[in-house]
């Protein structure tokens, strides 16, 4: 019996998704699909469209037999962390033989290739990151050109043409696919990696190819059109099943619009107007005179698109500044990372599983060293925000993110705390 895992937002899941999850298991012809899913927020420091709950019943009901918790500590951070803790929680289940990922490239040899020059850095690609990063790039622009500029001096390289090695290294899905596979190498992993080439539009795309439409489509769809005319639209983007939650979501008010970030960052600019540049540099990554850029934005702007956009430069992609900003809000300084990093992951989180696939979590128990949670509540009776363990640390920030999520349903009442410990394991 094998399995294959999955990593995922799925925000909301579409069709593309479904391809993803049914080519995944017949590719690897496993017996189970198992899905590691970031919870309340993006990778993209933004909150999902609808709970992890419900995206979960998303999943299962579209063929996921387990779904698992990302941490959210590492699920706000970089591709490289977000890529490395799911490939390392995943490796230590030590249940999975397969990770598949969707890639624009479709070309697993050259994703490798890539993978492992990153890996292994040679003189000149140091250098060459150096004086890019010295000259005003961003950090992914730069390792792109550096490795463009140093390509010939790796073998495994030099069959590929540069234009190849550029577009791969520019399109998202590539560049998660190779953070894959870079800690897949690092961590000297046994299990293997595939991949399946995306159907569809691009991942930022407006666009619609036959029943295929991107996450960010549906998102924008749901933002800018009424909810009758938004959901009717997204009907045929969506498996039937995965629409119905959400459209339940929606019409309940237990959904988050992409305008509610809007709120989400007045109250980070209200944050960020009690402290001192110091006081932001013990964040991490807030270096170099970030720090007095966004201390004063904050000053300036109460509009989330002006601060925001004062903040931004050549340096700093919008990306890597939300994550920041949200960094600040849940008062995720580097110490606290650190001291969650340290022999990370601690534990496997269950959010739901198919009721004929409840071996899985014996299976888990038996072969994994990592705390097997359930119910939050069996293993912390309340949050601690300030602990020394790191198991706690990382619990309570998951906890806390489900808190201040639910504070922008579009529903006042459903705006309450603590579902993370009365809510049921999800069984389909």
């Amino acid at each position: 019996m094998t399995n294959t895992a999955l990593i995922t937002e799925y925000n909301p899941f579409h069709n593309g998704h479904l391809y993803h999850l049914k080519k995944s298991k017949e590719i690897t012809n496993s017996e189970n699909i198992i899905v590691i899913m970031n919870g309340s927020f993006s990778q993209r420091a933004e909150a999902a469209i609808i709970n992890k709950w419900s995206r979960t019943k998303q999943a299962l009901n579209c063929g996921a037999d387990l779904v698992i918790e990302l941490p959210m500590v590492f699920g706000i951070r970089s591709a490289e962390y977000f890529a490395h803790f799911s490939v390392k929680t995943l490796q230590k289940s030590q249940i999975v033989d397969t990770i598949v990922f969707g890639s624009e490239s479709g070309d697993i040899d050259l994703l490798k290739a890539i993978a492992a020059a990153f890996n292994n850095e040679n003189e000149v690609f140091k250098t060459k990151l150096l004086n890019y990063l010295n000259n005003g790039y961003n950090y992914p622009t730069a390792r792109r050109q550096a490795l463009l500029d140093s390509s010939h001096l790796y073998p495994q390289l030099n069959k590929y043409e540069q234009k190849d090695l550029k577009k791969t290294l520019e399109n998202p899905n590539n560049i998660l696919g190779i953070e894959y596979l870079k800690s897949l190498n690092k961590l000297n992993s046994a299990i293997e990696a595939k991949t399946i080439q995306r159907i569809g539009p691009a991942y930022y795309s407006n666009q619609v190819q036959k029943s295929i439409g991107s996450a960010t489509l549906i998102r924008k769809i749901i933002q800018s059109e009424k909810k009758g005319q938004a959901l009717l639209k997204c009907r045929k983007l969506m498996p039937k099943k995965s629409w119905e939650i959400l459209k339940n979501d929606i019409k309940l008010g237990l959904y988050i619009p992409e305008k509610e970030m809007n709120h989400l960052y007045l109250k980070i600019i209200d944050k960020i107007r009690r402290l001192n540049a110091s006081q932001l540099r013990k964040f991490s990554g807030i270096e170099n005179g970030l720090e007095n850029r966004i201390l004063d934005s904050a000053l300036k702007y109460g509009r989330a698109a002006e601060f925001i956009g004062n903040i931004k430069s050549k340096n700093y992609t919008e990306s890597r500044i939300r994550r920041k900003l949200l960094q600040i809000y849940f008062d995720l300084t580097e110490d606290k990372l650190k001291t969650i990093s340290q022999s990370a992951p601690h534990y496997i989180r269950v959010l739901g599983l198919k009721k004929s696939k409840e071996y899985l979590l014996s299976e888990i128990q038996e072969k994994s060293n990592l705390k097997l949670v359930i119910n939050p509540a069996e293993i912390i009776r309340e949050k601690n925000l300030n602990s020394d363990d790191p198991l706690e640390l990382s619990l309570s920030y998951d906890i806390l993110a489900s808190d201040l999520y639910s504070l922008h349903y579009q529903n006042y009442e459903l705006r309450k705390s603590g579902r993370d410990y009365y809510q049921k394991l999800i069984k389909l």
